[in-house]
């Protein structure tokens, strides 16, 4: 059921089901490495051979070949992994797995997890765009509800983010670094990013920055782009590393990001409820810093293996203006709306690991605790002033401003797990649990009382447990098989459990809900993964259901004392997300040699099991093919890339027609040349074929005749070069 009707382009279908490929530009510098080790299915290193998980890993040097700059470069060629794109103001908001995403997917880097995603409106829109991929080393992507190790956060998957170490870029009693320089014709911006390191016996220190300008990207569908988005993007990374053996491994790390994005909306003019505005403007600034410290240690005694013992702080801050002028209203007014959104998150983790050998049967118990605290604080401001009579008012479309949406909110999250690998011959049984608290406090706050004194805040506290059960039997030296079950669980997030809302001229009003519910999942998985000398194939087929997932703003009546239509959070569904992913790669041999295929498969099925609608987030069936040549010497490579996406068309439309991006194939081709020793040169053209297509997380809410689709349009083929030098 889940391969018939895939309706892929039949060759590109056949060449990938034959080669079974995996994550496009992952280890085609080197023949398979026998034993890949991961880190993120265990919170330990374990090889990918003891995994009962579907792992997506992307290496430095992938990132490199590929130009990749953004997120969305990242996970470009990675099926089943997608960045939810917000239209032509916000951009990227945030990470997708399995047709999960939002604040359902854990985000870490280097183990500290990023802010949350709100969203308030037209508006308001404070994304999670906050991956670098000059600073990224490598990601780790564990695919499907992961709660069982990572609590409240991860029952739709987790993205592990490491960045590079000083011993990653200098050679061992030296130092060293690196330089890149990149020029995107997609929306004319120019990267640069740079690195020095300094590793000296058991001292290490690490400095880096990049710095990013461009503008909005083409739409290959109309000639000319209406919208406008100018863009700044600088960070900067420090680490400093102590490996002294005596005491372990010391990394402390700062990241610091801002980004500064103007825009002018032209596109919406004129149309709906913007039929009288003539300008529409976007100010919006982000920033995101982070600070951790991390031990890694042993123990001689036998108490322990090994042990990691992590503190972190993280903050995130996201402010956005807007300016609306109506110009052609019975009254021209100019509007300003202000939208402030803050986020701070303070953490300590302590896992240990310690392996037991009983002659027979081995073990390998992980355990951990995790606490969190983390504050969140919303602002909105707004005001109309007349273009003639320079009257102004604090009233905008009957909203009183300022407001918050939701009191200032405290959460804090509790966690334990225990996780043993016994080891019986070929076989091994992982059986774990974590417990957590949950609890949501809603703080004094003047403001949400005197906008909304109908709205009572609630005080959440809930436990719960989720289970993990798995197997895995190595069938030889080749061949694994590994089945997995695991239960996870979301806690009510504080903009659902306590919104509040009030728009007269709507007649509408939301309020907090004190009955809300934990969201659950129960997820079965089976895969095969197969190994031979220069082959390397993967499958995995898998099943989740989940209940009780929580819808905003569902309509529950009207209020008999004001008249009002009543809005709350409740919790609405019970879906089914089912589907296959396959992944390989193969290393020819002979006169051949240095000629590589892989490629990915990805097929998903969703379902609601309320109503037997499909699931909007569930996206088409892809799959990826690559073809890639390199010199012996590595000092030439040529990659042609080929994605091919599946009609978008099993969509839920009960609440009104939905655009429906076509299927399409999209040729990419990457060259990369060694100019000397130290010097290479990278380029890129992609979209080869010049297709007109859709990326279908951007438009997924939008009717056949909205005026945006045109300019929602991919590029059609743009040119990339960079250059890098290492010394």
């Amino acid at each position: 059921m889940l391969i018939s009707g895939l309706g892929l382009p039949r060759a590109l279908l056949l060449v990938c089901a034959t080669t079974c490929g995996c994550n496009a530009f992952a280890a085609v510098d080197a023949e398979p490495s026998p034993d890949e080790i991961v880190v993120v299915a265990n919170k330990q290193a374990r090889s990918l051979r003891d995994v009962a998980a579907y792992v997506t890993v992307i290496e430095r040097a992938a990132l490199d070949k590929q130009l990749a700059v953004s997120a969305s470069d990242m996970f470009r060629y990675t099926p089943g992994v997608d960045v939810e794109a917000a239209g032509t103001r916000f951009g990227g908001e945030g990470i997708s797995i399995r047709g999960i995403g939002g604040n359902r997917v854990a985000i870490l880097i280097d183990g500290v997890p990023l802010a949350d995603q709100i969203k308030v409106g037209s508006f308001s829109n404070a994304t999670r765009d906050f991956l670098n991929a000059g600073f990224t080393q490598r990601v780790e992507v564990l695919h499907g509800p992961a709660s069982a190790l990572y609590g409240s956060s991860a029952i739709g998957g987790v993205v592990a983010v490491s960045t590079p170490d000083p011993a990653d870029i200098a050679a061992a009693g030296s130092s060293g670094g690196n330089a890149q320089l990149m020029r995107h014709q997609a929306d004319s911006s120019l990267h640069g990013v740079g690195t020095i390191a300094l590793n000296h016996n058991d001292r290490g220190l690490l400095l880096a920055a990049s710095y990013r300008d461009g503008s909005e990207e083409p739409s290959a569908a109309v000639p000319d782009a209406l919208d406008s988005r100018d863009y700044l993007r600088r960070a900067a990374l420090v680490k400093f590393v102590l490996d002294n053996t005596g005491i372990g491994t010391l990394r402390f790390n700062a990241i610091h990001q801002d980004a500064v994005v103007d825009s002018d909306l032209a596109s919406f003019l004129g149309s709906g409820r913007y039929r009288s505005t003539t300008a529409l403007l976007g100010d919006d600034q982000y920033r995101m810093q982070l600070v951790s410290a991390a031990w890694e240690f042993g123990d001689g005694s036998g108490w322990f293996d090994q042990g990691i013992l992590r503190s972190y702080y993280q903050e995130a801050q996201t402010r956005q203006l807007t300016t609306d002028v109506r110009s052609n209203a019975m009254r021209p007014v100019s509007i300003e709306r202000y939208f402030d959104f803050e986020q701070s998150t303070r953490g300590i983790e302590f896992n240990l690991h310690r392996g037991i050998d009983t002659g027979a049967i081995k073990h390998r118990i992980g355990a951990g605790l995790e606490y969190r605290l983390r504050r969140s604080e919303e602002f909105r401001n707004g005001s109309e002033t007349g273009i003639q009579d320079g009257l102004s008012s604090n009233v905008v479309l009957g909203e009183v401003f300022p407001l918050r949406d939701f009191p200032r909110s405290e959460t804090r999250e509790f966690g334990a797990f225990i996780e043993d690998s016994v080891d019986i011959g070929d076989l091994t049984v992982i059986a774990g649990v974590r417990a957590d608290r949950f609890e949501l406090r809603p703080q004094d706050d003047t403001m949400f009382a005197e906008n909304y004194p109908f709205a009572k805040p609630v005080r959440v506290a809930e436990s719960d447990l989720s289970p993990k059960l798995a197997l895995t039997y190595h069938q030889g030296e080749r061949t694994d098989l590994y089945l997995q079950y695991t239960e996870g669980f979301r806690a009510p997030p504080y903009e659902d459990a306590n919104i509040g809302l009030d728009v007269p001229l709507f007649n509408s009003r939301a309020v907090p809900n004190p009955d809300l519910k934990s969201e659950h999942s129960k997820g079965l998985e089976f895969g095969t993964r197969w190994q031979g000398e220069r082959l390397r194939l993967h499958a995995a087929v898998f099943r989740t259901d989940y209940s009780n997932f929580i819808e905003s703003r569902v309509r529950i009546g009207t209020d008999p004392d004001s008249g009002r239509i009543l809005f709350q959070a409740r919790n609405r569904d019970s879906a089914t997300i089912e589907g296959l992913e396959a992944g390989g790669e193969w290393h020819f041999s002979g006169a051949l040699r240095g000629l590589s295929v892989d490629g990915s498969l990805y097929r998903p099925r969703g379902e609601n099991r309320d109503s037997g609608q499909a699931l909007n987030s569930v996206g088409p069936a892809q799959a990826v093919l690559g073809v890639n040549w390199q010199q012996a010497d590595h000092a030439r490579s040529i990659r042609l890339q080929a994605t091919a996406t599946d009609a978008w068309d099993r969509r839920d439309e009960s609440a009104g027609e939905l655009f429906k991006p076509a299927g399409h194939v999209v040729l990419d081709v990457y060259f990369s040349q060694a100019l000397t020793e130290r010097l290479t040169l990278r380029a890129s053209v992609r979209n080869l074929n010049d297709k007109t297509w859709w990326n279908w997380s951007g438009v997924r809410g939008l009717a056949p005749d909205d005026v945006l689709l045109p300019y929602l349009a991919q590029p059609g083929r743009t040119l990339s070069v960079g250059i890098q030098m290492n010394w």
